[in-house]
């Protein structure tokens, strides 16, 4: 009588391989985002230069005031831009304030408008001293600009 043949598994561990890295690489992974935002450290005023604060409020309707004056999400970051001080020497502080309850969504608007309120400001400021866009200006006058008229964001929440 005939010994009944084995099978041979040695290439089941590769196909086993195969697959794992076909699954692997394959496979969307979820990932958690996060917003990617730089607040400001701790700093000190030294004696030449002032500090204006501009104050952007958010409460939980989702409504939106720059130094106690009511804005439209549309327009908040034109009217945020002027209302930065464009004097040399001055340090515009932006202090967005919200709610606890605020809306995740309106948080994030005030964020990235108080961002493209700052590109503003300098898009203006670089008008008026060179007659360009801040963009077009070259990397050493783009620095010299903001050493001349430095912008910082903090963030405060209001406890009802």
């Amino acid at each position: 009588m005939k010994k009944p043949q084995d099978i041979n598994a040695g290439s089941m561990a590769d196909i086993a391989f195969l697959l794992l890295v076909f699954f692997l690489v394959a496979t969307n992974i979820d990932q958690d985002y996060a917003i990617n935002t730089t607040i400001s450290r701790p700093f000190d005023v030294p004696d030449s230069i002032y500090m204006v604060q501009s104050t952007l409020l958010i409460n939980d309707n989702g409504e939106y005031m720059i130094n106690n004056k009511k804005s439209t999400k549309e327009q908040l970051s034109i009217r945020l831009s002027k209302e930065f001080d464009k004097r040399e020497q001055v340090k515009n502080v932006l202090l967005v304030k919200s709610d606890r309850e605020v809306a995740f969504d309106d948080f994030i608007t005030a964020l990235d408008q108080s961002k493209a309120a700052f590109k503003l400001f300098y898009n203006d400021l670089a008008k008026q001293k060179y007659a360009l866009d801040y963009a077009d200006l070259a990397d050493s006058l783009q620095v010299q600009l903001k050493e001349r008229h430095p912008v910082a964001l903090a963030e405060d929440v209001v406890n009802k």
